[in-house]
């Protein structure tokens, strides 16, 4: 009986690790490829300042650079 609950415990964690990898991946690639279709533009001063298009920054009225 305790050998049943040891390897039912044990395939419960190898499929629980398995399903947190596979999430992990699919987040980094949607990640990955949201990155090479967005510009993003920031204060010089305020790099807390993201926007999706070139402005001014509201806290100083700099123009906003395409952030690296």
């Amino acid at each position: 009986m305790k050998k049943i609950t040891l390897f039912a415990c044990l395939i419960i964690s190898v499929l629980a690790c398995n399903q947190s990898n596979q999430q992990t991946a699919q987040k980094q690639s949607d990640s990955i490829s949201a990155g090479k279709n967005s510009i993003q533009y920031t204060c010089p001063m305020h790099p807390k300042i993201v926007k999706n298009k070139p402005g001014v920054c509201p806290k100083c009225g700099m123009d906003l650079v395409e952030k690296e």
